[in-house]
């Protein structure tokens, strides 16, 4: 976790387009087969084998769906309050463990059931078990249910960046120089861009169609974005020119704002890139 940012872990858990959706739905199919086949915490006695995969690919896609609005309603505090990214993904795991928590019970109170279920089995269950095994069993599906989705933040992690790492321009096709910095942008998010912003060791994309974050030096993606109309207007900002809706001015101070609203600060020693353009 420590290579990682809160908003890289925003831009994964927290993204809710199909695509961002059909791929987290992927990596908790394939968790929920491997703890199928190994069978923690006792499931091996589950009766029949595909009753024994079909709970624990379920739980992977219900952990699946409720992360999503679990990461979209904390993640956001942790980066505002500049937490680490370790502890805001402990406890983002945690919350997710909370929602997940009554339905793994409600699935043991069944799968224990000898008849159909009924309130009164399911009372008499509850009350069987103590306050203390409660509090254990919540352990078991914390612990669990962390470790699966760091595999699954680090597998996303390293396969995203292995293959924008991957994509390279064939040095015998004449292309633009920007070809070799769209190679590393997903597809979905098009070839307009909106602006650039620095977010620790990672470069933040923003275009027409949404944002990515991309393991990339500000001074790298501007050397391959030299033919693409833009300019840099702060240390740890770049915007395209068809971008700027608006330039506003307070005293000396200048601040971009662009079509989608976005407001973006401009340096001092950025200024006169502006007055060469005739926005200042």
């Amino acid at each position: 976790m420590a290579a990682m940012t809160i908003s890289e872990l925003q831009s994964f858990w927290a993204d809710a387009t199909v695509r961002a959706e059909a791929r987290k739905a992927a990596y908790f199919l394939v968790a929920g087969i491997i703890l199928g086949t190994i069978a923690p915490y006792d499931s091996s006695n589950v009766p029949y084998v595909w009753v024994r995969y079909l709970y624990w690919i379920s739980l992977g896609l219900l952990n699946s769906v409720i992360s999503g609005p679990v990461a979209w309603l904390c993640l956001p505090y942790f980066a505002r309050t500049k937490k680490p990214a370790s502890l805001a993904f402990l406890a983002f795991s945690m919350l997710v463990s909370l929602a997940l928590f009554p339905v793994v019970i409600f699935a043991e109170i069944y799968l224990s059931s000898p008849h159909a279920l009924t309130f009164d089995y399911a009372f008499r269950f509850l009350s069987y078990v103590g306050g203390w095994d409660f509090v254990a069993w919540f352990g078991q599906v914390a612990v669990l249910t962390f470790v699966v989705m760091l595999a699954v933040t680090v597998a996303n992690h390293l396969l995203v960046h292995r293959a924008a790492a991957g994509q390279a321009v064939d040095p015998e096709t004449p292309t633009p120089a920007h070809s070799r910095f769209f190679a590393r942008v997903p597809n979905h998010l098009g070839r307009e861009l909106l602006c650039l912003s620095m977010e620790d060791h990672y470069l933040r994309v923003v275009t027409t169609q949404g944002d990515a974050l991309l393991l990339l030096r500000m001074r790298d993606a501007l050397a391959e974005l030299e033919d693409y109309p833009g300019f840099q207007v702060h240390r740890s900002h770049w915007v395209a020119e068809n971008a700027i809706a608006e330039v506003k001015r307070n005293g000396r101070r200048h601040v971009l704002q662009l079509k989608d609203a976005r407001e973006i600060p401009v340096s001092r020693s950025f200024v006169e890139s502006l007055k060469e353009r005739g926005l200042a």
